[in-house]
């Protein structure tokens, strides 16, 4: 992902961090999201924004297991504490994917974390929010890709966003989304989709990269 790489500290700030895995619960991610967009906007969020970036959030880090240093989208560059960790990552250049070293926000808490990550989206990709906020997932996923959050096919996107979030093409106000279990990253029908996606999207962190 390139245009989120933007740091949000000065280059003199920027401290390097090891890349430390901070799993956490699906339904913890919908927590630290919907605290973070009240905290950011001064707004309590509809159920459909928070699930929908629940899924996206779910999507980008396995459900919360693959997580690393608290970070929800494999955002580049540093975060507002100037942390940043180098870490390989799956990039997809010339229509082929290969792995490279790049440096991610590394944020020091969950909630930190999830602030971070949810000014991202109000500031750089606010047009994809009506989408995600009406629980329309391919509209979310094609918003998304014109503003270049993503490098995987659309198609793919939008499928591993709906597995993420349960299955389903919306995700609506009444009833709330239960939160989905690791077992259904495992058992969807959609799983080769899933993972095809992640392989391919820029924002995938493939393993912490301890540089001497």
């Amino acid at each position: 992902m390139s245009t989120p790489g933007i740091s949000a500290v000065g280059l003199g700030a920027v401290r390097h961090v090891d890349p430390e895995r901070t799993p956490v619960g699906v339904g913890d991610l919908r927590a630290a999201i919907g605290r973070a967009y009240t905290r950011v906007t001064g707004k309590a969020p509809s159920a459909s924004l928070v699930n929908s970036l629940t899924a996206q959030a779910s999507l980008e880090t396995a459900g919360g297991r693959s997580m690393y240093n608290f970070n929800f989208g494999g955002v580049k560059g540093a975060g507002p504490g100037g942390q940043t960790a180098n870490c390989l990552t799956h990039e997809v250049i010339g229509g082929k994917d290969v792995t490279v070293h790049q440096d991610f926000r590394a944020y020091a808490s969950l909630d930190e974390g999830a602030e971070d990550y949810v000014r991202l989206m109000v500031q750089k990709f606010g047009g994809a929010l009506p989408y995600a906020a009406s629980g329309s997932l391919d509209g979310f996923a094609h918003a998304l890709k014109q503003a270049g959050y993503y490098t995987a096919s659309e198609a793919d996107y939008a499928a591993a966003l709906k597995s993420a979030s349960g299955g389903g093409s919306a995700v609506t106000d009444s009833p709330v989304l239960p939160v989905p279990s690791s077992s259904s990253f495992a058992s969807s029908v959609d799983v080769a989709r899933l993972f095809d996606a992640l392989s391919q999207s820029a924002l995938k962190i493939a393993e912490p990269s301890r540089r001497e």
